[in-house]
């Protein structure tokens, strides 16, 4: 008897435990949501310290600096599955934009050098790619990404209007829609 209620007790505080590790874990499992047209963060943030990637001919751009256009910040890597993965619909998406004037489009590489990322494009038949480098992620862990692929949104003011963790389908008409809109709402708040 003396046993069979030990059990018990062992199996309560089991369950007891796995409901409690399950209530704290259960959003680690659901995929990354794709922005649509009326989403955003509840608080939109503002960059506040400079954020320094490099551009190919070894200049530094600070991506807090406000340049008067919406920004699509795309941090990724050539290491990085998902990535890969996403690339051409995200090189797609790039060259059916590079006309919009509100908005810029910077994807930013947490390779080490510039000879790995310029092979792997190269290997990949990417030409036309804006891309910068931030080696070893340590601008993107500004933006607190730890993880690759992640994208921010940010409005002419500085502001982060949307952040999608994981891998984006570039070509969804519920992304499309959200670019688009951002881009009108980038031409409504731009600042010269």
């Amino acid at each position: 008897m003396k046993d069979s209620r030990r059990l018990l007790v062992v199996l309560a505080g089991a369950a007891v435990a796995a409901a409690v590790i399950g209530f704290f874990a259960k959003d680690a499992l659901r995929p990354p949501a794709a922005p649509g047209p009326a989403t955003a963060p509840a608080k939109a943030q503002a960059l506040a310290a400079p954020r320094v990637v490099l551009a190919r001919d070894g200049a530094r751009r600070d991506l807090a600096s406000k340049t008067g256009r919406g920004l699509i910040l795309h941090f990724w890597a050539t290491w990085c599955p998902p990535c890969r993965e996403e690339m051409p619909a995200l090189v797609k998406f790039v060259g059916d934009t590079k006309g919009d004037a509100n908005v810029e489009f910077l994807a930013v590489s947490a390779d080490e050098d510039w000879k790995t990322v310029d092979t792997w494009l190269k290997e990949h038949g990417i030409s036309a790619l804006p891309v910068a480098l931030d080696p070893g992620g340590a601008t993107a862990h500004l933006y607190g990404t730890d993880a690759y692929p992640e994208t921010f949104f940010i409005a002419p003011s500085g502001e982060i209007v949307q952040h999608v963790v994981g891998e984006t389908d570039w070509s969804s008409p519920k992304f499309r829609a959200f670019a688009a809109e951002f881009s009108r709402a980038s031409a409504a708040q731009k600042i010269d």
